[in-house]
């Protein structure tokens, strides 16, 4: 079975259509959609839907996750006015995710400190931890009623905040169902924080529910999402791990940043030719 996917993540110059053309002409079978412009940038509903999905289908292709919006849209807000609004924007994701028949929705646990007023004050951190929490319990609820799974990512902010890595984030999503609320494990995030990935991935174990595949040039704080086997990571160890733990989930690749000279037509083909290369397309 070919459980491959490719990020539309991928191809930020160019319009939805443009980025599903590419990703199914390399002949990955699913995608994953990004919830920002220039691709989702807002729901779709009535005949817009209607007409996306056609055009899906008819490229032989599944939407099967979703990433959210991120910047400043994530689950560890730190005050009542960022909450409601970021909430109220991951809710209707979310049923954006279920009309579009996909399965899982890639949200960020917790904010670029970029993005935070006190950023690195001693109180922060338990502010972040306290708006997670808030969060998931208002949004769990909405992904149980919609059929779908919430999957939190680990992220790569060389901050003291909570869940940055997997280690942090499965004592969080442990109380919840699983079939709502999961991990997706970013590679290059792991490669970036200077943490070990198979460790990562056994952390994760049976809550691992997606994947964003990608690799780290040069070395700790090198340049992520590239192509697979084009930075540091061990990709046997890897997707070993992967089968050690009878990951069941999506392998999303999320590369972006192509070589010297290369297109990103062309780093999707050779990421499609990693994948088949690998045996992951039987």
């Amino acid at each position: 079975m070919d459980n491959t996917s490719y990020s539309t993540a991928g191809f930020s110059d160019r319009g939805i259509d443009q980025a599903l053309d590419i990703v199914a002409d390399v002949g990955f079978p699913q995608v994953e959609v990004s919830g920002r412009q220039p691709h989702l940038g807002s729901r779709l509903t009535g005949n817009e839907l209607s007409v996306f999905l056609s055009g899906v289908a008819s490229r032989g292709l599944k939407v099967r996750t979703m990433h959210a919006p991120s910047g400043r849209t994530t689950l560890g807000t730190t005050d009542q006015d960022w909450r409601k609004q970021e909430i109220a924007i991951l809710h209707d994701y979310i049923l954006f995710l279920s009309d579009l028949g996909g399965t899982d929705m890639v949200i960020h646990p917790i904010p670029n400190p970029i993005f935070v007023e006190n950023a690195y004050a001693p109180e922060t951190p338990e502010l972040v931890r306290e708006g997670v929490s808030i969060s998931l319990d208002a949004l769990v609820p909405v992904a149980q009623q919609a059929g779908v799974r919430i999957n939190l990512e680990n992220l790569p902010y060389h901050c003291d905040y909570p869940y940055r890595t997997m280690a942090e984030l499965r004592p969080l999503v442990d109380p919840y169902p699983s079939e709502h609320l999961g991990l997706i494990i970013d590679t290059g995030h792991v490669g970036v924080l200077g943490n070990e990935i198979v460790d990562e991935i056994r952390s994760a174990g049976p809550r691992l529910s997606g994947t964003h595949l990608h690799d780290v040039e040069g070395s700790e704080d090198g340049t992520d999402h590239r192509g697979p086997t084009r930075g540091f990571l061990d990709w046997d160890d890897l997707l070993g791990t992967l089968k050690e733990i009878d990951y069941q989930g999506p392998y999303t690749f999320e590369t972006s940043i192509p070589a010297a000279d290369e297109t990103s037509e062309q780093l999707a083909s050779f990421t499609r030719q990693f994948a088949v290369d690998r045996g992951m397309t039987d």
